[in-house]
């Protein structure tokens, strides 16, 4: 006679197992919470291709891995959905992703933490990231915004800015990232004129705007998301209110340039700057541009976060192999600081280039140090990594790299 296990006691083994992490012999299963709708939604097909070459150079090397992708629309109960889908029904074993911190705390709180399931953003920037109560399972490989709040208010000082007004989308991110300009800026000297917080979706932001720039500061900071910004930044122009802007990673948009470049003209917005997570020039970013390239019809997008997408995707494939073939870590979020990390000079650079090595040294329980396409992907005790922020301007109408590339 057969011993019937109830539904219960079933449910519990399947989860039990599938916390346990990647077994050896298993495919590996990482699945994408990136954005193809919402008001993030033009950044998430980059960014996804960064993901697909990153899958491509672990199976190349000899990694059983599949990506399942997902998108988790700018929203908290659709990103938290799509990862309960990802995690119950397709059995992934680790999560890239969500873009919006708001998004990605929601999310990791309803459901990658109580399922014990490593999630890593490549996008998601707020500062509280960091202090969440979260067993070690949320993790970020771009740079909190704790750094480019401070680098955008000292470039702004340093480029003659006294007064600054802003709008800030009203989640994690905006608040988090005002609050740093504000605090730094202030301590320079500078007067902020007012902070206003936004919520999407509305089809005017004029009062909003009015607010901010009264008392006639000398720029508007842009720190929202590209949809709502396109709104408010017209509004402001028409209405005579702001003519200079400032912009940041959330407004590193140049499908956002281009559709207001129409209305505005082709050369409204150049000389005007932004900020944004990234890495200055190296072997390991050239080596990743050059990929992406080869992979994407020789093009190279402008939006951020898409090496920092190729960059998570690969830790947590590389760190969820280092579990089938180390006795040192069992789990991928247990691994990952085994092959991000530089304890020492005997463990070996990893690049974009040298996967196959990776994979070999893994396969003996090496340790590696991953050298990202974003910067060197360290990750500390928080699950953060610490990188530079990139200072952009505008140039004929599309979005250029200054050249600069600056920590706090």
């Amino acid at each position: 006679m057969k011993k019937i296990i109830s539904l219960p006691i079933m449910l519990t083994l399947m989860l039990s197992l599938l916390m346990v992490g990647c077994q050896s012999g298993d495919t590996i299963k990482i699945g994408t919470l990136l954005d193809k709708t919402g008001d993030l939604g033009n950044y998430g097909p980059p960014m996804e291709v960064g993901a697909d070459l990153a899958i491509k150079l672990l199976t190349d090397a000899g990694v059983d891995i599949v990506k399942v992708p997902g998108d988790s629309g700018t929203a908290n109960q659709k990103s938290i959905a799509e990862a309960t889908r990802l995690i119950d029904i397709e059995g992934v074993s680790a999560i890239v992703g969500s873009l919006s911190s708001g998004v990605t705390m929601a999310t990791a709180t309803a459901v990658t933490i109580p399922k014990n399931i490593p999630i890593m953003s490549p996008a998601s920037t707020s500062p509280a990231i960091s202090t969440m109560d979260d067993n070690d399972t949320v993790f970020r490989s771009t740079v909190s915004d704790a750094a480019q709040g401070v680098v955008l208010a000292q470039f702004a000082w340093d480029n003659g800015i006294k007064i600054a007004g802003g709008l800030y989308i009203n989640n994690p991110y905006g608040e988090g990232l005002s609050k740093m300009f504000s605090d730094k800026f202030t301590s320079l000297g500078g007067k902020i004129s007012a902070m206003v917080p936004i919520e999407p979706g509305q089809t005017s932001y004029l009062s909003e705007v009015k607010k901010a720039s009264d008392g006639n500061p000398d720029v508007l900071l842009a720190m929202t998301y590209p949809v709502t910004a396109q709104i408010y930044i017209r509004e402001a122009i028409e209405g005579g209110l702001v003519s200079n802007f400032m912009f940041v990673d959330g407004t590193k948009a140049q499908d956002m340039f281009d559709a207001m470049t129409k209305v505005h003209g082709a050369n409204y917005f150049d000389g005007m700057l932004g900020t944004a997570p990234g890495a200055k020039s190296s072997p390991a970013k050239n080596k990743f541009e050059q990929l992406y390239k080869e992979a994407n019809g020789g093009k190279l997008p402008t939006d951020p976060f898409i090496a920092e997408t190729f960059d998570a995707m690969m830790m947590l494939g590389l760190a969820a192999f280092a579990a089938q073939y180390t006795d040192a870590c069992d789990s991928i979020k247990s691994c990952l600081r085994r092959i991000a990390t530089d304890d020492g000079d005997a463990d070996p650079n990893i690049e974009p280039g040298d996967i196959k090595t990776a994979v070999n040294l893994l396969k003996k329980g090496n340790d590696i140090n991953y050298e990202g396409a974003a910067g060197s992907q360290e990750i500390d005790v928080n699950g953060d990594v610490n990188n530079t922020i990139e200072v952009w301007t505008i140039k004929d109408g599309k979005i250029t790299s200054t050249g600069k590339f600056l920590s706090p």
